[in-house]
């Protein structure tokens, strides 16, 4: 049992393993490539589909038609074409014979954009591909390979080829690799008993979700998640489904099984927070797809094929605040399952750990230095105060002090009286930037300047989006009336709990990372309470959350007019106008 420990220089090391490892971040921009070739393995025949790019053409000349590149493909030059094409140009064999295909479709077409797999969005701002593609299906017959390998247009000379291939191979709907790089031959072992183990010769060629099992504990204030990804058939030793590796699972029995796998999972694996054994919420369960893009939700039920049906449980503890150690005792090891991949991440960032049957126990101590732990709290009201120049200030004691000394000691009058107004006058000069605030007593400031408007703001909405740190509903709105006032409560807890919600993502929610005014300007209204003050402000409203191994973000920017007023002794909002909101990502 090994215990998460950081220290300072090693951190920064571990936090970018543990990115690289984690989260889909590839600096191999394949998405980006030329030309898109994706292979599909079938019992019975492999599929394979081509765009191909414009600056590509001469490495595929002999399936571009005539029109678009001269001495191209024609119907008398056809055969001759393709037949050199598959023996020569880009060759797929299997078990070691070279297949011979057959042309389906050849057309132009718009190209159809990747997905980065750095930002999960498109980006054609920085792209510099060709707009357009050839596109082209050749299905190739053949019946359940032990292994395919697949070999682009190579030049003798190079090692390597020359076109800008990028490709991704699936086994019976299952995809084997992420978008990756085609520069050489490639081999690819399949496991037609179950093809979630098929994988190619070359390790750096694979899925980033290749384990059928994998654990993310969130260690946050307030709350400690415990993420798992399970695949079905990874589960037939503790629950019986019924399911054969290719039957497929009907979109009616789901929710069903969503039940059964939820309350297996809420039994086992017990958590303890500093010694203490918490009963576990069960927050979310989906299934999930494991898609080129990352882990995806299911979102509309539909057939799925049991070998690569995939279950995400969530499950919660709430705890007072920040735990000094954390365990999670790991009890399910079977005869495939030897190995389960974790990681465990706190606001300092995630750290890797591999769990197997001789060490089962999951560990996190808390290594945080200087931590404050996040807090709402009352915006209080400060008295009203004034400023003097800190110049008037010593003139006056200056002078009330020359008054007294003449009329002590009359004979020294005529040397004060010549270096006294020197000296006080030197250093009123040298004190003149020098301002003294002084509040005055009994009487509450009702005016700002735009600085103090702003912290004043910003006050009020970082109180408001950090009590959604909290668990607890009932919670949420004591948080809330702290800074909040009226039926403005209610309604904030509504408006304010989507914005912060990922749908995409099942629904799980972001947590505040900051709070940025871009302007604040106070307001006359004529419908504004005794007291009160209304400000028209503009915000950008960051936030993120851990899920599933990746780090998702959420930026809101608003517009708004908000008005506040004095509450028993603090600041609340009471009335919040959204003029504009504009996602920002």
């Amino acid at each position: 049992m090994r215990q998460k420990g950081i220290l300072c220089l090693f951190a920064i090391t571990i936090c970018t393993t543990v990115e690289l490892k984690a989260d889909i971040i590839s600096l191999i921009r394949a998405d980006q490539c030329e030309t898109i070739t994706e292979i599909y393995i079938e019992e019975d025949q492999i599929r394979v589909t081509f765009e191909i790019g414009e600056n590509d053409y001469i490495h595929f000349h002999r399936l571009i038609p005539e029109e678009y590149m001269e001495n191209g493909l024609n119907d008398q030059n056809k055969s001759e074409y393709l037949s050199h094409f598959f023996n020569e140009t880009f060759i797929i064999t299997a078990n070691g014979k070279r297949l011979t295909g057959e042309l389906i479709e050849l057309k132009r077409l718009p190209r159809n954009y990747r997905a980065s797999l750095y930002t999960g969005q498109v980006d054609t701002a920085s792209l510099t591909i060709s707009p357009r593609v050839i596109y082209a299906e050749i299905i190739y017959i053949t019946e359940k390979p032990n292994h395919v390998a697949i070999t682009p247009p190579l030049i003798d000379g190079y090692s390597g080829t020359l076109a800008n291939i990028g490709f991704v191979t699936y086994h019976k709907g299952l995809p084997v690799n992420d978008l990756r790089y085609l520069a050489t031959e490639e081999t690819v072992h399949l496991d037609w008993s179950d093809p979630w183990y098929t994988k190619f010769e070359n390790k750096n060629i694979a899925r980033h979700h290749k384990n059928s099992l994998m654990s993310f504990l969130y260690v946050d204030p307030y709350e400690i998640r415990h993420e798992m990804l399970v695949r079905l058939k990874d589960l037939e030793d503790w629950i019986d489904l019924d399911y054969h590796i290719d039957d497929d699972i009907k979109a009616a029995e789901l929710d069903s099984i969503k039940n059964v796998v939820a309350d297996f999972l809420i039994t086992r694996n017990k958590l303890t927070a500093d010694g203490i054994a918490i009963p576990p919420i069960l927050d979310k369960v989906h299934f999930v797809e494991v898609k080129l893009s990352g882990i995806q939700i299911l979102e509309k039920p539909r057939d799925l094929p049991y070998s690569a049906a995939i279950i995400g449980v969530i499950l919660v503890y709430p705890h007072e605040s920040m735990p000094g150690r954390v365990t999670i005792d790991w009890d399910m090891w079977s005869e495939k399952l030897q190995s389960v991949p974790c990681v465990m991440s706190d606001p300092a960032g995630p750290m890797p750990y591999d769990l197997m049957p001789g060490d089962t126990t999951l560990v996190w101590v808390n290594y945080l230095k200087n931590y404050e732990l996040p807090t709402v709290s009352k915006v209080n009201i400060t008295q009203a105060s004034v400023s003097y120049p800190l110049f008037t200030i010593l003139l006056l004691l200056g002078l009330t002090w020359l008054v007294v000394h003449t009329l002590r000691r009359r004979k020294s009058w005529n040397w004060i009286r010549i270096t006294g107004p020197i000296v006080l006058l030197i250093g009123a000069f040298l004190l003149l930037p020098f301002w003294v605030n002084t509040k005055i007593p009994f009487v509450q400031k009702k005016s700002f300047s735009r600085p103090e408007a702003s912290t004043l703001v910003a006050d009020l909405l970082h109180n408001t989006y950090r009590s959604f740190d909290f668990r607890d509903e009932s919670l949420v709105y004591d948080k809330l009336a702290l800074c909040n006032y009226g039926d403005l409560l209610s309604e904030i807890y509504i408006q304010t709990k989507q914005s912060m919600v990922l749908e995409n993502q099942g629904g799980i929610q972001v947590k505040l990372k900051s709070v940025d005014m871009l302007n604040v300007d106070e307001i006359r209204l004529k419908d504004l309470e005794k007291d009160a003050l209304a400000f028209e402000c503009e915000w950008v409203v960051e936030g993120d959350v851990g899920h599933w191994g990746h780090i998702h973000k959420r930026i809101n920017q608003y517009q708004a007019i908000m008005k506040v007023k004095p509450v028993e002794g603090s600041w609340k909002m009471y009335g919040l106008e959204i003029i504009e909101e504009t996602r920002k990502l």
